[in-house]
């Protein structure tokens, strides 16, 4: 009714309705996501896993967009690091917490990726030049639905859930995670991995 016979119009409003419908979708998914994992419907599957190649392949998954849309990722990733997890848990968590630090990276569109054997663990970080976190709010980073700035532009799509789920599976590994923040500097996230002790070489 509102497009009328103008093509344009139809074609405008037909695509916010499809873009609606995907974050709906995608939001869904996640609470459903954050339901299993709080009530432990979804036990995890641990096994020995290349963290090197799983940081790989998720970054890959942003180099499309990368490109696109002119932001740049700076990785250092360590090869063969082992250690014993829930592959699929901790590929949503890479990817998390590298589309959080896209979402919020400051005028340079740039952020590091570094995953690094540290004595007997592997230091996984994310960091952004954004505007960072006050201290009185650092801790509620992780809470549903947290908005570092409610007017702002987000490039990658998110529902606000993103960190909650994080938080989730980072806790049911027993993993020591975090976020260093600086005002108008930026935002380091990191996450603890235990190293396994059998990793290949």
């Amino acid at each position: 009714d509102l497009s009328g016979e103008i093509k344009e119009k139809r074609d405008a409003h037909t695509q916010v309705i499809i873009d609606e419908t995907d974050r709906l979708t995608m939001l869904v998914n996640d609470i459903l996501d954050l339901s299993k994992l709080q009530s432990k419907v979804n036990q995890l599957n641990v096994k020995e896993t290349n963290l090197s190649e799983l940081c790989e392949r998720v970054l890959y998954r942003f180099t499309d967009f990368a490109e696109n849309s002119g932001y740049k990722i700076d990785s250092d990733i360590e090869p063969d690091l082992y250690s014993v997890i829930d592959e699929k848990k901790i590929e949503q968590v890479f990817y998390n917490l590298i589309g959080n630090s896209i979402n919020y990276t400051g005028e340079d569109k740039t952020i590091k990726v570094s995953l690094r054997r540290k004595g007997e663990v592997i230091l996984f970080q994310t960091i952004d030049s954004g505007k960072g976190i006050s201290e009185d709010k650092i801790d509620t980073v992780w809470n549903k639905y947290y908005r570092f700035s409610e007017t702002h532009q987000r490039p990658v799509k998110g529902t606000g859930l993103g960190l909650s789920i994080v938080k989730t599976i980072l806790e049911s590994h027993g993993l020591k995670f975090g976020v260093i923040s600086k005002k108008d500097v930026g935002s380091n996230f990191f996450v603890e991995f235990k190293a396994d002790e059998n990793e290949q070489v």
